[in-house]
Order: structure tokens, then C-alpha cells, then sequence
């Protein structure tokens, strides 16, 4: 559903159980982790906002051999999710998602580094595979990172949250 708002259009998922919406700090920390992971490979900096949401406990994150085990769990997940096109020059490469895989991985994490996920997390991953399933129905070529990019750069250049 698109509603209009005082800050532009704005993409509402409604699937009639439950309602939430996820903090602006939130917001801005996976923006970031996206950037991190597509662009720069640094799961080490996802794995530090993790631990400043937290997401994950501080006894994780502050423990040299916890973070550099979940640090390597993060890079092994990525490398399993994210599928990187040849290289081209002079152009931007978007890597492909597999975003089931992701989700998949990712749960397989939760016990071992004893995430702390908020019900809008589960919520929202549900909806963003639900969404990103239809847009590949009827574009196969559609590319969530592609479509996530100007977005992600924008907050980054913008930072209106001063975050």
C-alpha cells in the first residue's frame, strides 16, 4: 500500500497481524549494514552494529574470539547470499541476493551469538521476502541492492537523522 506522507511517498506492508515500525536508529544502523556488507565485504563493522543495537549481547561483542567467530559466520553467510555479477569496468556491480538463503542463515546465527531480535525484525524479513518474491515474478532481473542503492546513498550522503 503507498500512503502519502509530509516526507513523500512511503511503502506500508499490511499483512493484518502484527502492527510495528522499526526506530529511526534502527533504520539508519541497516542502511549502514548494507553498505558494509554489498560494498565494502566489512562483516567485522556489521557485526559492531549489531552489538550498538543491541542485537547482540555485549559479552559477544566484547569478547575478542566471540566477535571474530561471528565476524567469520557473517563473511561465510555472505558469501553464500550475495552472487556477484563479472566484473565490468566503469560500472556499478550489484551483487544478487538470495534473500531465502539469507533469512535461512541468519536463523542458523541467532542461537550461537544469542540474538536479541525485536518481533518487527521477524516481521519485516517476512514482508521484504514476500515483496522481493512478487517483484521477481514479474521481473526476473529484479534486483533488491540495485533498487536499495540510490536509497542507501542518500541516507548516507543526507544523514537527516544526524545518526
Amino acid at each position: 500500500m503507498k500512503i502519502q506522507t509530509p516526507q513523500g511517498p512511503q511503502l506500508g506492508y499490511l499483512d493484518f497481524g502484527l502492527l510495528s515500525s522499526v526506530p529511526r536508529k534502527v533504520r539508519d544502523a541497516l542502511v549502514c549494514a548494507v553498505v558494509h556488507l554489498v560494498f565494502d565485504h566489512d562483516s567485522e563493522a556489521v557485526a559492531m552494529l549489531f552489538g550498538e543495537l543491541q542485537l547482540v549481547p555485549a559479552d559477544v561483542i566484547e569478547d575478542p574470539e566471540e566477535l571474530k567467530a561471528l565476524t567469520e559466520a557473517l563473511n561465510q553467510t555472505m558469501n553464500k547470499v550475495l552472487v556477484y555479477p563479472e566484473y565490468t569496468p566503469g560500472t556499478i556491480q550489484f551483487p544478487e541476493l538470495e534473500f531465502d538463503t539469507l533469512i535461512s542463515e541468519l536463523t542458523m546465527l541467532v542461537p550461537r551469538f544469542k540474538f536479541q531480535l525485536p518481533p518487527y525484525f521477524l516481521q519485516k524479513a517476512r514482508a521484504l521476502g514476500c515483496l522481493e518474491g512478487m517483484a521477481r515474478s514479474r521481473d526476473s532481473d529484479f534486483n533488491v541492492l540495485q533498487m536499495l542503492y540510490p536509497y542507501a546513498l542518500n541516507r548516507l550522503l543526507v544523514n537527516p537523522t544526524h545518526s
